[in-house]
């Protein structure tokens, strides 16, 4: 009886140890160099001074054109390494609701991305995002706003 218990112990730390034995919500997996041009003309993607974490920050978008611009929920982050954008392999889930921007306006949009990304350590990154115009939907295009985490 006390060799049964004590196997069941012994399973139940290897277990338990082999399960903390990946990777924390600190850590990454960075993947290739990002392909992903960016754009920033009449449409810009600004952080808010003073909502910069590890975990999130408080985007502004900008429309300083005549059209009205059409966006998601979905963004992306990259870091940079060696002077090159990455992407970083991450399970991400969004909701899909299409949402618009009136011409010459701007939206704020909070994001939280420790659920997806975890804590960003120490380094250059930037968020990516997708847009177009409302008539124009087959020409979308990435803007972004970059960042360091200190």
């Amino acid at each position: 009886m006390k060799k049964t218990i004590l196997a069941i112990l012994v399973c139940g730390i290897l277990v338990i140890g082999l399960t903390g034995c990946g990777k924390t919500k600190n850590e990454f997996d960075v993947g290739d160099k990002s392909d992903i041009q960016t754009s920033q003309s009449d449409i810009t993607l600004s952080i808010k001074d003073g909502t910069l974490t590890n975990i999130g920050a408080t985007l502004i978008l900008k429309n300083n054109s005549d059209k009205l611009l059409r966006y998601d929920e979905i963004y992306e982050i990259e870091i940079k390494q060696n002077g090159e954008w990455h992407k970083i392999n991450a399970e991400l889930d969004f909701n899909a609701p299409l949402w618009k921007l009136e011409q010459q306006s701007s939206k704020e949009i909070e994001l939280n991305w420790e659920h997806g990304y975890g804590k960003l350590a120490k380094g250059e990154y930037r968020i990516i995002k997708e847009v177009y115009f409302e008539k124009e939907s087959e020409q979308k295009f990435y803007i972004s706003a970059e960042f360091t985490i200190e």
